[in-house]
């Protein structure tokens, strides 16, 4: 009997072997155990997260004086923001807030409360308001992450008050990194394909874990196009908050050039005898690059960058090969006031130029920006609207 069971189990072993190569061979799915890896997406899971994260993500209610006949506010949008600490700080995007006569924050049990602008950080689109810390009493803040860790693929989740829909959730991935806003100094955005909104701005971009890994703040929006959001890293948001808690309204240096980075061809065309730096393409009038006599390449008729202009190939002794090489090293090191010495290739011929470095401008007249600095494609969420009508342009 022995014997027989041995030759039972043998006969059983070689079938199950036997079907197993089976199945690998035509393609069939042999089931992992459950522990081999997480679900991408947990119901219980997000369901968690909102019930944790939500109460700590307001409404954030804008009016601009502008005024109608009879000198009534007409002019309201909303957006979003998110309390960073127990005193009743709340962070948010600067174009939320910006121009705004009045400040309301919506609760999520309804009641609606005053607020008052704390600090504000134009270039990275940041700001801080402030409710009464009694207002927001037993609500726990939402943590800031670390952005540096985050990876495509990895869960996204949004949290706002799209056109006004308080209390929204979107889910989606991190579906890339280091991103570049053409037309502004936002580097090192996060992209993500998690449904963001008018009205999103400001709201806090999630992680699985809960915490704040990026603060909403625009959007694709190149014809049909869907699914492309931004948002700033959290990182960032963190070495700026010490400063916008102090009230500081932060300025950041200006260069004032446009450009674009060398490539081979690109070189040959323009016959320079390099194939790296940043080529300049304008030069915006009273910046401090036109005051040093910074060159920029004589544009043809077809809006090219045409020949003549100068090369940056370092900055502060630092190779650079793009604009956001450049943008970020002087966001990172430099104050308004500073002076950065430029390396530059100019008819053939290093030379170094010393630039001063002013403040961002609040804003450019049409007439001081070249027609060849490039548009940009994306813009900040809109707050949103209060009346059907009209619509806050951000």
């Amino acid at each position: 009997m022995t014997s027989m069971k041995s030759k039972i189990v043998a006969v059983l072993a070689v079938a199950v072997i036997a079907v197993a190569g089976y199945m690998v061979a035509t393609g069939a799915v042999i089931p992992h155990a459950a522990s081999a890896s997480p679900a991408l997406y947990s119901e219980d899971a997000v369901m968690a997260l909102y019930d944790s994260a939500s109460p700590a993500v307001f409404e954030i209610k804008v009016t601009q004086r502008g005024g109608d006949f009879f000198g009534r506010p007409m002019q309201k949008g909303q957006g979003s923001g998110f309390l960073v600490d127990g005193n009743g700080s709340i962070l948010t995007n600067n174009h939320v807030v910006a121009g705004a006569s009045s400040l309301q924050v919506l609760l999520k049990g309804g009641e609606t409360v005053d607020a008052t602008v704390v600090g504000t950080d134009r270039l990275h689109d940041l700001a801080l308001v402030k409710v009464d810390a009694a207002e927001v009493s037993g609500i726990t803040p939402l943590q800031l992450g670390d952005s540096g860790a985050a990876k495509p693929g990895q869960m996204a989740i949004a949290l706002g008050s799209p056109y006004g829909l308080e209390g929204t959730i979107t889910v989606g991935v991190i579906s890339g990194l280091n991103r570049t806003i053409d037309g502004s100094n936002l580097t090192g955005m996060i992209q993500t394909d998690a449904a963001i909104n008018p009205g999103n701005s400001g709201g806090p971009l999630l992680n699985s874990n809960g915490q704040v890994i990026g603060i909403n703040t625009a959007i694709e929006s190149a014809p049909g196009a869907r699914g492309i959001g931004f948002a700033v890293p959290s990182n960032v948001a963190k070495k700026q908050l010490p400063d916008l808690t102090a009230g500081k309204q932060i300025t950041r240096p200006w260069l004032g050039i446009s450009g674009t980075s060398l490539t081979d061809s690109l070189s040959k065309d323009l016959g320079l005898s390099i194939s790296h730096g940043v080529y300049i393409v304008t030069v915006i009038g009273e910046s401090p690059a036109a005051k040093v006599g910074l060159k920029a390449g004589d544009t043809d008729t077809g809006g090219d960058p045409g020949k003549g202009g100068d090369v940056i190939t370092a900055v502060d002794g630092k190779a650079v090969a793009s604009i956001p090489d450049i943008s970020s090293y002087l966001i990172s090191n430099k104050k308004v006031g500073d002076t950065v010495n430029l390396t530059v290739l100019r008819d053939g011929k290093s030379t170094t130029v010393a630039v001063t470095l002013d403040a961002w401008p609040d804003r450019l007249s049409s007439s001081a920006v070249p027609k060849t600095v490039p548009q940009p494609k994306t813009t900040p969420i809109p707050r949103g609207h209060s009346f059907p009508w009209f619509q806050v342009p951000r």
